[in-house]
C-alpha cells in the first residue's frame, strides 16, 4: 500500500459523505508535503484539479536516466515506463517557488543524487521544469506543468502562502 494511493481513498470517502463523486479536489504541500506531492504526480493517476509542490528539497526528475527516488530509473515498467513519465508531465502540476529559497539547512538533500537536480531547492525547482518542459517538447506530449515565483520568499510555508502569487500558484488566478 502507497500512502498517496490512501490518500485518493480519504478523497474519495469524503466525496461519498458529501454525496458529490465529482468534488474537485486540489493538492498543495510545502517542503516535505511537496515531496510526497511530486512522487504521487509521477506514480499515481489521479483527478486532482492542481497539484501544487511548493519548496521540497527534492524531485521526481522526468528520465529514466535517474534512478527513484529522484526519477524513473530502475522501477518496473509499470510505474518507470514512457507512458508513466507522459502521465506526469501531464498532470496539472505548479511548481510555487520561493526566490530565496537557497540555503543549505539541515533539512535540504545534500546526497550527490539529490545535488543533480541542484545546489538549493529554488534551483532545483526551476530546473526540474526546464527538465520537464524539454521531456514533453521532445516527445510531443502535453506538459500541464505551471511554476509560479513568490519574490523574495524563503523556505516559509506562511510566508508563501501569504506571498501575492500564492492565488495564481493555487487556483491560476
Amino acid at each position: 500500500d502507497w500512502t498517496a494511493t490512501m490518500l485518493l481513498e480519504i478523497i474519495e470517502r469524503i466525496r461519498a459523505d458529501e454525496h458529490a463523486p465529482g468534488l474537485p479536489y486540489y493538492l498543495l504541500g510545502h517542503s516535505a508535503g511537496a515531496q510526497f506531492l511530486s512522487r504521487l504526480a509521477a506514480f499515481v493517476p489521479n483527478t486532482a484539479q492542481r497539484i501544487v509542490i511548493a519548496n521540497p528539497s527534492t524531485y521526481v526528475w522526468p528520465t529514466r536516466e535517474r534512478h527513484f527516488p529522484y526519477g524513473f530509473g530502475g522501477l518496473p515498467d509499470g510505474l518507470g515506463s514512457d507512458e508513466a513519465i507522459r502521465r506526469y508531465l501531464a498532470h496539472p502540476v505548479t511548481l510555487f517557488l520561493g526566490t530565496e529559497d537557497v540555503r543549505r539547512d539541515g533539512a535540504l538533500n545534500v546526497t550527490e543524487a539529490a545535488m543533480r537536480q541542484g545546489l538549493h531547492r529554488h534551483a532545483r525547482g526551476r530546473n526540474v521544469f526546464e527538465a520537464a518542459r524539454e521531456v514533453a517538447r521532445e516527445n510531443g506530449w502535453a506538459f500541464n506543468w505551471r511554476m509560479v515565483e513568490a519574490e523574495g520568499v524563503a523556505h516559509s510555508a506562511r510566508a508563501m502562502y501569504a506571498s501575492p502569487p500564492a492565488d495564481t500558484a493555487l487556483l491560476g488566478r
